[in-house]
Formats: structure tokens, C-alpha cells, sequence
């Protein structure tokens, strides 16, 4: 910082007043210390970009952590389309467009920016499967299975299923299926390849050469993990860039690309509020110049007011040592309510340039307005360490610091650097005396418009819903809303899916879990899910159908050989044709291997069902193996999973209606309660100071007014309050508590001339700043704007018309 530049704007500089200068240089001196101490402690602070830091309670954000460990955030979903109006048969379309997913894959896979990368199985993959699954189908039939089997072992049926073996033999495919029939003659295998009905995806596709291909064959699909946070919007557009590259260089002539997912949105967002701020914030900054210039003349203004967020460096290394690592939202959100801070810059300004008096004697009537409406503000920040929204808490450290140490910097620097101002006379509406001369019929005409907006805002509270959906501050653009109804109705995707994960300190414990999530589904009778299970159960679930199988075969006894041997004789086959089957019979039963499993050829379809802990990015430290199932959302289908998810703590159901209703609820009862809190602490802080119940609601009335204007402007718009709406309301409260101190100080006490000037100027800066906003694109700008263009634009008119009304009531005993 120029300190000589510093000095040239001290109005006292001369001889007779050298020790006042050096005090001066001091202030600064030890201020520039101050924030250069604060840089440095905040320098090792590491902000996340985590949407977590939005909700409210821990098992809503614990419900979401495990999505996220599930990489369904960060996965990446690609439909490769071909014309064949290119080609000269649909055959050829269909041939090209799978050789431009191969190397689509191949590339996706060679990336850096993709751990993993599913586009098709290996050439041969039902054979292998075939060759795994079939030593271990002791350990994968049930004991209903293998009832139902035993239906079919009488004699006659035995003839049944040998005479069509021998047919099957001596057809042009009985040889590539010869080894099959003499291990097993019986089908136990198809059994188990029919329960794979539940391997199924939620889309419909078909498996053509492995190629994941829809049913009119024009479109592949290709899934892909990133191994960055898509939720970032620079990871996106490095991530979205190199997807670009890669299809510009493995697409050929009539095929075209399209992505969903969380990558999409996130671009959209970004772009979406990069416009709006492009527009908005020029606007902004040319009619704040035009504020200051008119209602101040004095450019150098704009520097002054900067003062208080010298306290920033300082305030953000608070944060840090409190919490280590802090949402990127309350960094920037803790910014701006530090800016209320701006309005204590602005009295002490406008009093020391245009109010008669020393520095020292203006400074001393200040003491007790600045003092109240700092306690008042810091009172509202106080509550919000009591939230349940973690960013809600980090805000208030920031904002509470900052705001205390903006003060300390605007009450030392600021006179130091003000000169005096020709005294400019503002209008009557801002002024003390407009309302003591009203009449009063006019003032009971302006006392009841007032009472007729707080009983409207009462009435209004009730009926507003509180809209926990982070979908309702998304901004996706119409390329967004096109290629996710292009892919739903490509590969008829269906409504919602409800994600059911099992939990385990390792993969047997949370297979088991994820066994008894399969069990409960088969005796509900639901039908449309898609799970490992029945491929892949537990060692306690192998186990019972092994002891299962023994004693099955037990039971069979002799009569089953005996019938067996005499069927076959009868269906033509010789005496040791079928010598592999009953080898395997004699054999003891043998678990299936998770692990062998899966690095078979279905090995990517299970490594996006199942997460081990080095998968599963910055949250691995967890220790934990997941295992997913998903379920379509239905509503009779809630109860049973929710009733799941409570009798087991190692399931967890992730379904957005559940954490709508979660957040909902957990939001409701945050805002009424810090709304509460904060309602006492600052009345009884407002009853402490004034002595004077008429004082305290005088206070008070700018706050109540604006609660009540944006309940109505919700009310009257979409009927629903969003967490933008929370955070926005935060600050409003805090300015209009302020407008309420400063303007019952300044007509009870007389301690301040400029006193509504210097409120309107806070309000219409505000209204400016973040009024504009209201006409952002983006929703979450959007709310932002309109909470404090309502908030602020009823506090104002309330501190001003409102307040003093209710504390002269009446009478002359407050006019100047």
C-alpha cells in the first residue's frame, strides 16, 4: 500500500499538528502489519467445492458422501449416434459406429483424466462366464432353487430332459456344446443365468459383440469415471475438452456425440452465471458510481469504503484455524456478509465529512450506534454457529470475525483520511424532520400500511414450503434439457432409481449386506432391480446354499442315479457319457470368489457396483466396501426400503424424495430456530440498550418488515423458500437491524445529524449492488437478488418512515 499516497489525503498536515500525523502513519502502519499477518495465516487454508456444505444434518450429508464414493458424481455417460443415411446399408452403419466406440473406449481408457472406462465385454465373455460360474453352482442355487429342480427329477421327466440333450447333440451346435451337456445335463447352469435377469441395467439395451447397443441399433453407450470432481467447473471443462478431442478424432462422417451427467451441468451453471455477471456487474458498478457521486461527490469515497475489508485476510485466517478446511461457498457467502461491515464505514464517513464538530466529538456521539449495531449484527452471526448446515457455521466465523475487526479498522483509519464537505442538504424524505411533521392521520395511515405488511408477512409464513432440492438452483440450457430427453428416450430409461448400498469393513461383510437388500426384495415380490446378489452372494449366503446342496443331493439318494442311468440308457447316451456330472456331485461344494469374479470378462459392470476403498477417491479413508443396488423408484416400493435402511445400519437408501423430505424438515426447524434465537439476542440486547419497549420495536421494525416482504414476494411467486433464500436472508437481517439502531439512536439520543443519509445511502447501495441480480438468468443469482431487493427494499423505507414514528409516538419529544 502507497503510504505516501496515505498521507497526501490526511487533512491535518503541518507543524502544529506533526504528532497527530504520526498517529495517523501509525494506525496505518500497524493496520497494513495487521492484514499482511492475516495473508500469511490464511495462506495454508484449503477450500472445497463440496454442494455437502449446503444441506442441513448429518445424515443427509452422509447419504450424499456415500453417492459420491459411489462415483455417480463424477461418472460420465455417452451416447455414440450414427446416421446411416451415410452408408450404404443399415449393416455397415451399425459396423462403422461400433468401430468408432472401440476406439472411442480405447481412447477414453488411454486418458489420464478417467480411471475407469466401460464401452463393451471382451470377445467370448459368455463362455468364460459359463467356465466361472459352472464349478461353483453349489455355492449360487438356493434352497427354493433347488426345490424347484427337484420337481423335475421323476422319472419321466428325466426321459423328458436326456431325449432332448441327444436331439441338442446331434444338431450343427451340439458340438460347440457337447462338454456343456456332460457336465450338466440337467440345466442347473441356465438356472443361474437366468437369475442374471438382475444384472440388468435400467436402460434398454441389447449386447451386440459385446457393444452395449440399443434396439434400433444406432446407438452405442459408453460409461466412463473421472478422476476429478465434475462438480468443479474447471475440472469440467478439462474433462469436457478432452472429450471434445477425442470424438473430433474417432467420429466418422454421420455420427455425433452426446454426454449426460453432473459434467453438462456443471458447464451449464458456470456459463450461465459468467453471463449474468458479464451484464450485471457493469450495471452494477456504473449506478453505485452514480450513487456516490451524487448523494457524495467525493470519488475518493469509493476508497474509504473499502476500509473494512482490510479485516477479510485476517477474518478468512479465523475460519481456517477453526475449521481447517471450509467450503468454497461460505468463503465467498462470509465475503459478502462481511460487506455489511460497509455500512458501518459509511456513518462514521458521512458524519466525520459533513457533520459540524471535532473529529474526536463526532466520534464520541458514533460510539454508542456504532457499538449496538455492531452487538445486534454480531448477535444474528452468534445463532448461526448453532446451525446444522456446516457452511452456515464456517460463514459465521468468518462474518462474525470480520465484521468486529472491520469496525476496528473503519473506527481507526477512516478518520484519518476524510476531509471535510461542503454541507449539501439531502431531500426531506431522508431527512429527521419529515416525519415529525407529518400529521397525525398521515402517521396512523403510515403506521397502519405497516401493520397491514406484517400480518400479511405473518399469514404468509405458514403457507411457504421449504424446498430442500439442490435441482431447484441448477441451470442446465436447452443443449442440457435436449441431449438428457435424447438419451431417456434412446435407451427408455424410466423414471427415478433409488440406490440401495451395503456397507462393509470388507467385500464379504458387504456382499453379505448387500445378500440381505436381495432377500428382502425377492420376498416383497419386486421385480424391476438391478443386483449383484443373485451372481454373487455373500460367504454366509454361499455357505447355506452349499449345506443346502449336500443335503439336496442326500436326499436324492440311489433312486436318483438309478433313474438317471436308465433315462439316458433310453435316450441313447452310453454308460459314461455323463461321468463329469456325477464326478461333480461326488466333489465337495466350492465358494464363489468375489475377486476371481471380478477381474472376469463382466469385470467393468462390476467395478461400477462395486466401490473398494482406494476407489473411492478423498473419502477412502472411510475403510469401507460398497455395494450398490438400484431399484426403480416406485411408491409402494419406499416403505420397504426405508424400513430396510432403519432395521440395518449397514444399508443405506439414497433416493431424492428421502432427502427432499430430510432436508425439508431439517431446514424448517434450523429457520425457526436461529430465527428465534437470534429474535431474543437481538431483543434483549435492543432492551438492555433502550430501556424502552417503544424503542426496542422501533429497532425492530425494519427487520420485521423485511421477514414479511419476502415471505409475500415467495408467496406470490413460486410458494417455496431455497437455501439461496436462507443465506440471502442472513444478510438482510443483519443490515436491517442496523437501519433500525442507527435510526432510533439518531432520533432519541440525537447523536447523529446524518444519520438517514447515511442509511439511505447503505439501503440504496445494497438495493444496487444486489438488486440487480434479480434479473440474473441463473436461478441462485436470481434468489439472491430478489431476497435482498424485498429484504432491503421494505427495511428502508421502514427505518425510515416506520421507526421514528413509533419511537416519538406522536409527539414532537423526538423532533430536532
Amino acid at each position: 500500500m502507497d503510504i505516501s499516497w496515505i498521507i497526501s489525503r490526511m487533512r491535518h498536515f503541518s507543524p502544529g499538528v506533526i504528532a497527530v500525523n504520526r498517529s495517523a502513519l501509525l494506525r496505518w502502519v500497524c493496520a497494513c502489519l495487521f492484514v499482511l499477518v492475516g495473508i500469511i495465516l490464511a495462506l495454508p487454508l484449503q477450500v472445497n467445492d463440496d454442494a455437502m456444505d449446503l444441506l442441513p444434518g448429518e445424515a443427509v450429508r452422509g447419504d450424499l458422501e456415500i453417492l459420491m464414493r459411489l462415483g455417480l458424481v463424477d461418472r460420465v455417460f455417452l451416447t455414440l449416434s450414427v446416421n446411416p443415411e451415410h452408408y450404404p446399408s443399415s449393416a455397415a452403419a451399425q459396423a462403422a459406429l461400433k468401430g468408432c466406440t472401440e476406439k472411442v473406449g480405447e481412447a477414453l481408457a488411454a486418458e489420464s483424466s478417467f480411471s475407469e472406462v466401460l464401452y463393451r465385454f471382451p470377445n467370448g465373455y459368455e463362455w468364460e462366464l459359463f467356465r466361472q460360474i459352472e464349478p461353483h453352482l453349489a455355492s449360487l442355487l438356493t434352497s427354493r432353487d433347488l426345490s424347484e429342480f427337484g420337481q423335475g427329477l421323476a422319472l419321466p421327466a428325466l426321459e423328458n430332459t436326456l431325449h432332448n440333450d441327444f436331439v441338442l447333440l446331434n444338431t450343427p451346435a451340439g458340438l460347440a456344446i457337447k462338454r456343456q451337456i456332460r457336465s450338466d445335463p440337467l440345466g442347473l447352469t441356465p438356472k443361474i443365468l437366468k437369475k442374471m435377469a438382475h444384472l440388468k441395467s435400467e436402460y434398454a439395451m441389447t449386447v451386440s459383440d459385446g457393444y452395449f447397443v440399443s434396439k434400433d441399433g444406432l446407438h452405442t453407450l459408453v460409461m466412463a469415471q473421472s478422476v476429478m470432481r465434475l462438480t468443479d467447473s474447471a475440472n469440467a471443462g478439462q474433462v469436457f475438452n478432452c472429450l471434445r478431442t477425442i470424438m473430433g478424432s474417432a467420429l466418422q462422417p454421420g455420427m455425433q456425440w452426446r454426454v449426460i451427467g453432473s459434467l453438462p451441468h456443471t458447464l451449464a451453471n458456470a456459463e450461465s452465471i459468467q453471463h449474468d455477471l458479464k451484464i450485471l456487474l457493469p450495471v452494477a458498478t456504473i449506478l453505485l458510481l452514480i450513487l456516490i457521486w451524487v448523494v457524495l461527490r467525493d470519488w475518493f469515497a469509493l476508497s474509504i469504503l473499502g476500509v473494512p475489508f482490510l479485516a477479510a485476510p485476517m477474518a478468512i485466517a479465523i475460519m481456517g484455524m477453526a475449521y481447517g478446511r471450509v467450503s468454497a461457498l461460505a468463503l465467498g457467502f462470509g465475503i459478502v456478509l462481511l460487506g455489511i461491515a460497509v455500512d458501518f464505514a459509511v456513518h462514521i464517513y458521512v458524519a466525520l465529512s459533513r457533520e459540524p464538530g471535532t473529529d474526536q466529538e463526532i466520534l464520541r456521539r458514533l460510539v454508542r450506534p456504532v457499538t449496538l449495531a455492531t452487538l445486534t449484527t454480531a448477535g444474528v452471526f452468534v445463532v448461526l454457529f448453532f446451525s446444522q448446515v456446516v457452511s452456515h457455521r464456517q460463514m459465521a466465523a468468518l462474518a462474525l470475525s470480520g465484521v468486529c475487526l472491520a469496525v476496528m479498522f473503519s473506527w481507526l483509519l477512516i478518520p484519518t483520511l476524510v476531509k471535510k464537505k461542503k454541507i449539501i442538504s439531502p431531500p426531506r424524505l431522508i431527512t429527521p424532520s419529515f416525519t415529525t411533521r407529518l400529521s397525525p392521520v398521515r402517521k396512523i395511515i403510515v403506521l397502519g400500511l405497516w401493520l397491514g405488511l406484517i400480518v400479511a408477512g405473518i399469514n404468509a409464513w405458514p403457507a411457504l414450503q421449504y424446498n430442500g432440492d439442490l435441482r431447484v438452483l441448477d441451470a442446465p440450457n436447452q443443449n442440457v434439457i435436449e441431449d438428457e430427453r435424447y438419451f431417456r428416450q434412446t435407451w427408455q430409461q424410466q423414471g427415478e432409481q433409488v440406490f440401495v448400498v451395503a456397507a462393509g469393513a470388507s467385500l464379504a461383510e458387504a456382499l453379505d449386506n448387500n445378500y440381505v437388500v436381495y432377500s428382502e426384495l425377492q420376498r416383497a415380490g419386486v421385480e424391476e432391480f438391478s443386483s449383484l446378489a443373485p451372481l454373487l452372494p455373500g460367504p454366509v449366503a454361499q455357505q447355506q446354499n452349499m449345506t443346502a446342496w449336500r443335503q439336496f443331493w442326500a436326499e436324492q439318494g440311489e433312486s436318483f442315479v438309478h433313474d438317471f442311468q436308465q433315462a439316458a440308457a433310453k435316450a441313447g447316451f452310453s454308460e459314461i457319457a455323463f461321468r463329469p456330472f456325477f464326478e461333480k456331485l461326488d466333489r465337495p461344494p466350492v465358494a464363489m470368489s468375489p475377486e476371481r469374479l471380478m477381474a472376469g470378462p463382466l469385470k467393468g459392470f462390476f467395478s461400477s457396483m462395486i466401490r473398494l476403498p482406494e476407489q473411492q477417491g478423498v473419502y477412502r479413508d472411510k475403510h469401507q466396501t460398497l455395494v450398490l443396488t438400484t431399484v426403480k423408484s416406485a411408491a409402494e416400493i419406499m416403505p420397504i426400503l426405508l424400513k430396510l435402511d432403519a432395521d440395518n445400519p449397514a444399508i443405506t437408501v439414497l433416493a431424492s424424495q428421502k432427502w427432499r423430505s430430510q432436508v425439508e424438515n431439517l431446514l424448517r426447524q434450523d429457520i425457526a430456530t436461529l430465527s428465534g434465537a437470534a429474535a431474543v439476542l437481538v431483543f434483549l440486547v435492543s432492551l438492555v440498550a433502550f430501556r424502552r419497549m417503544r424503542a426496542v420495536i422501533a429497532v425492530l421494525a425494519p427487520v420485521v418488515s423485511a421477514l414479511a416482504a419476502m415471505a409475500l414476494f415467495s408467496l406470490a411467486t413460486s410458494g417455496e423458500l431455497n437455501m439461496m433464500h436462507v443465506l440471502m436472508g442472513i444478510m438482510v437481517i443483519g443490515l436491517s437491524v442496523d437501519y433500525g439502531v442507527f435510526v432510533v439512536c439518531s432520533i432519541s439520543e440525537k447523536v447523529s445529524t446524518t444519520t438517514f443519509l447515511a442509511v439511505s445511502m447503505c439501503a440504496a447501495s445494497s438495493l444496487i449492488g444486489f438488486g440487480v441480480l434479480a434479473f440474473a438468468r441463473h436461478p441462485a443469482l436470481h434468489s439472491l437478488g430478489v431476497t435482498v431487493l424485498c429484504g432491503i427494499g421494505a427495511a428502508w423505507p421502514t427505518a425510515l418512515l416506520v421507526s421514528p414514528i413509533i419511537i416519538s409516538s406522536f409527539s414532537n419529544k423526538g423532533a430536532e
